[in-house]
């Protein structure tokens, strides 16, 4: 979560090398991963049957009146500045995005993006990728995974955050409503069989995910509602309750027993608040942009905000690296991160089964994350294969040649 760096701020230095959003550290851990997938995985250009299947699950967006809303990143890119790290020289003024994107990997590295403060539209854009993957319960079956990320101006600190992160957040002089520029993490899943029907959504949040079964979690045949918590912007299933909702989040899946058993209670938790379409949420449109691969807001390998570090230290309140860096290179491929996200209150038998496999929580590469991977994808396939079976050969997915 916003949080997390407070985590590595008082608990280790050693796990800032392998998780701040520097080239040398997390980028160049997950680079080869993600180019490699998005080479082999993504479909572009879209052919016009999948934008159409895009646009008419488009998911639908409540905030709180007083949080954040999403903003188009092309805004923010037209007065923003290219700046290198080393010197502070400014190297470009509102560069396009063909400017950007036309920087090598390793000259982005050494770069930043700054920008003044960005009013939202509406409708938000939703910045739309489309790769195809397995089938969670047979590998052979390919199915059609639709990527919507949000872009939003600033990410907050989640509603409640525990004592020992407000006193991080207090001494490092972080804001908690305005923690670091640029939230472009939050993103909502949506994967389809070979006869375009829905079958699962996996919201994904900074540090873990949740995913969902369509016609057993949500209604299978319209588009998702969901709906972003107050001030961290993180996405949430909305039920329709007519409260604000509160949900457990923890900086990274490691704590992932605190989302399962609340009496697991970890040294760093927080509580995001949601309101929904009936519990005071706003609702903000959205419309569908199709980017291209290379794409500055996927793809940039610098930093699209200003670092803000403490001491020399990561804390967390750096602007990210682009949204395809979005998970451990164990668990990057879409099929492997919706298995990741399905776990559920409550399942104490999948906790026991979780716990050998989870090493010192604050060295990420301790854990064994491909037994994890392994585990939780046997659980989503298991339960994928008992969905029910719409066969329809008229509506079978037709794709393009993917993007080589």
């Amino acid at each position: 979560m916003k949080y997390s760096a407070l985590v590595l701020f008082f608990a280790c230095t050693s796990c800032v090398s392998g998780f701040a959003a520097e080239c040398d550290e997390f980028v160049a851990w997950v680079a080869p991963a993600k180019d490699a997938y998005q080479k082999e995985h993504r479909i572009y250009p879209v052919p016009e049957n999948i934008q159409a299947l895009a646009r008419r699950y488009l998911p639908r967006l409540w905030v709180h009146p007083q949080s954040w809303r999403p903003i188009a990143f092309e805004d923010y890119l037209a007065q923003a500045k290219v700046v290198r790290r080393t010197d502070g020289a400014v190297i470009m003024q509102s560069p396009g995005v063909q400017d950007v994107a036309a920087l090598t990997h390793e000259e982005q590295c050494g770069l930043y993006l700054e920008a003044e403060e960005v009013a939202p539209r509406r409708p938000a854009p939703a910045y739309v990728q489309v790769m195809w993957d397995e089938n969670p319960a047979d590998p052979a079956d390919r199915w059609t995974y639709i990527k919507y990320n949000l872009v939003f101006d600033w990410s907050g600190l989640a509603a409640k955050i525990n004592w020992w992160s407000q006193i991080g957040a207090l001494f490092s002089g972080g804001d908690g409503s305005r923690w670091h520029r640029l939230d472009i993490h939050v993103a909502a899943v949506l994967a389809f069989d070979r006869y375009e029907k829905l079958r699962l959504l996996t919201l994904a949040q900074h540090n873990h995910q949740q995913t969902y079964l369509a016609g057993l979690d949500f209604e299978a045949d319209q588009r998702p509602h969901l709906a972003a918590a107050f001030r961290s912007n993180e996405l949430y299933l909305d039920d329709g309750s007519q409260q604000p909702t509160t949900h457990r989040v923890v900086p990274f899946f490691t704590d992932v027993a605190y989302l399962i058993d609340p009496a697991e209670t970890p040294l760093f938790w927080a509580i995001d608040l949601s309101y929904g379409r009936h519990a005071g949420g706003q609702e903000i449109p959205l419309t569908p942009v199709f980017i291209a691969p290379q794409h500055p807001l996927e793809d940039f390998a610098g930093l699209l905000a200003p670092p803000r570090r403490l001491l020399g230290m990561y804390i967390g309140r750096d602007g990210p690296p682009g949204y395809n860096y979005y998970a451990l290179p164990a668990y990057i491929a879409l099929t492997d991160f919706a298995a990741m996200g399905f776990w559920r209150e409550g399942e104490y038998d999948l906790l026991r089964k979780l716990k050998p496999l989870i090493g010192d929580k604050h060295d990420m590469r301790g854990t064994n994350w491909q037994a994890m991977v392994r585990l939780m994808r046997n659980r989503l396939g298991q339960a994928v294969a008992e969905l029910p079976i719409a066969e329809d050969k008229q509506k079978e997915v037709r794709w393009g040649a993917p993007n080589k």
